[in-house]
């Protein structure tokens, strides 16, 4: 599979959120409502930018082994400290269709060796799994993700990077619409996440989450979801914040154009923390305004932008924000390069440091198929979080900033096997933290990982 399947194929990052139902040849305009290959801009889903692909049930699956050479395994404040990493993982993904009905499901597991740090073994878990029913003018997705990591999720730290998981593991993706598994990101502000990391901090993350969208006309539709979430960090001595999350959203679509739509989406997030965290429940009320343009099979453009509605909820009184949110996803997909560009400014959980935060989170994916066997990727991301409110556990700083950047190349020996070697920086950095030396409150990583990937032939289901 090419290097823009895998990044395309399946909607690709949080931005785009959620998943995409198997791409089918798209009508004529004012035709019959087409809910699959131009799902409406306010949906959890994205259009295919492959939509030659005949959606077929498949099962795929492969196994990966790596080094890393890793400076900052604990992601310490100006530490460095060289130490190797192996990994071993195997994933699976199905795609099970029927006349009405659809069923994905994508696993990513196996074990990370860390000598010299305690404990040695780290588990690695992923798992997707989608059930949609669609009619005549609709669709309705019952969607779940699932991980245990050893790290944060944002850039994919647990897996020696993000470039060196979908060069190798990555390319695992069927076209049943499932975001990159173990990405951070999944569906949108319908899920939770973690965008930042202090090495190793083992979390259990689980959204679930259901949607449903309904045509109203060849050019009006209407969408719905909610949702439910739960961040959870197994190391209490870390002192970091657990939280839940509840989610829910609603959008009205219209087209102007074969390729032009608008939207107007209300969201609201409600965030709960334990009483042990000192701090009081988070809600937030979105509104945004959206403009959406496609291109089948080469560009989606989305842009939105609104009001934002904090209210932090004391028992003795109530304190209220106003505050600005957007989303922007660019997509495009050329013969040999693929180009995905996106920025979500929200809130949420505090990613663990804090309990509640303002969130700003850019991101920026580039691949290209070099040569025949070769193939590239450059993937970078950031995030501002600015604290909501005071907290007894967590890091007592006013905002943290994370990026990440990384670059990758894969080899193919044949269909089945390949090598890669990756690269990627990562860097930390927590503002208004009284602490005592130089750069004691940032940490930074360098992390270069050498691997190799072998697929077995997809196995047909139907």
């Amino acid at each position: 599979m090419s290097l823009s399947t895998a990044m395309f194929g399946q909607t690709t990052d949080q931005s785009s959120q959620g998943g995409q139902n198997p791409p089918a040849p798209a009508p004529a305009y004012g035709g019959q409502v087409d809910l699959t290959t131009n799902p409406p801009i306010t949906a959890l889903d994205a259009p295919s930018l492959e939509p030659n692909i005949q959606p077929r049930s498949m099962l795929v699956g492969g196994l990966q082994g790596s080094e890393s050479l890793d400076t900052n395994v604990n992601g310490e404040a100006n530490t460095t400290a060289l130490r190797s990493i192996t990994r071993l993982l195997g994933g699976l993904t199905m795609e099970r269709l029927w006349s009405r009905y659809n069923f994905g499901a994508a696993y990513v597991g196996g074990v990370a060796f860390y000598p010299g740090v305690s404990p040695l073994v780290r588990n690695l878990q992923s798992l997707q799994v989608q059930q949609g029913v669609a009619w005549k003018t609709g669709q309705l997705n019952i969607r779940n993700s699932f991980s245990y990591l050893p790290e944060g999720m944002f850039g994919y730290g647990a897996y020696g990077g993000a470039t060196g998981f979908h060069l190798g593991l990555g390319a695992l993706g069927s076209n049943n619409g499932m975001l990159p598994i173990g990405y951070g990101g999944q569906y949108g502000m319908m899920g939770a996440t973690q965008y930042g990391t202090l090495g190793q901090m083992p979390n259990i993350t689980n959204s679930t989450v259901v949607d449903v969208v309904q045509a109203l006309s060849p050019r009006s539709s209407v969408t719905a979801a909610g949702s439910y979430s739960l961040v959870h960090f197994t190391d209490e001595s870390q002192g970091l914040i657990n939280s839940h999350i509840a989610a829910g959203q609603a959008g009205y679509n219209y087209s102007l154009t074969p390729r032009d739509e608008i939207g107007v989406a209300y969201a609201y997030r409600g965030f709960m923390f334990p009483a042990a965290v000192g701090a009081d429940n988070v809600s937030s009320h979105i509104v945004q305004l959206l403009y959406g343009h496609r291109i089948s099979g080469r560009m989606d453009f989305v842009i939105g932008a609104g009001p934002q509605w904090t209210q932090i909820r004391n028992p003795l009184q109530n304190s209220n924000s106003l505050s600005a949110s957007g989303r922007f996803t660019l997509r495009y997909h050329l013969q040999r390069t693929t180009l995905a560009l996106s920025y979500l400014g929200y809130d949420t959980s505090g990613s663990g440091f804090f309990a509640g935060a303002q969130s700003q989170i850019a991101r920026v994916s580039l691949g290209r198929e070099i040569a025949r066997r070769w193939e590239a990727l450059v993937d970078v991301g950031y995030s501002h979080n600015r604290r909501l409110q005071d907290a007894a556990l967590g890091i007592d700083a006013t905002s943290f900033d994370y990026w990440f950047a990384g670059a990758g190349v894969r080899r193919a020996f044949s269909r089945n096997f390949g090598v890669f070697v990756t690269y990627q920086f990562d860097r930390q950095t927590f503002n208004g933290f009284s602490c005592t030396g130089s750069s004691c409150n940032t940490s930074q990583r360098h992390v270069v990982t050498f691997g190799a990937d072998w697929h077995f032939k997809p196995i047909r289901l139907d």
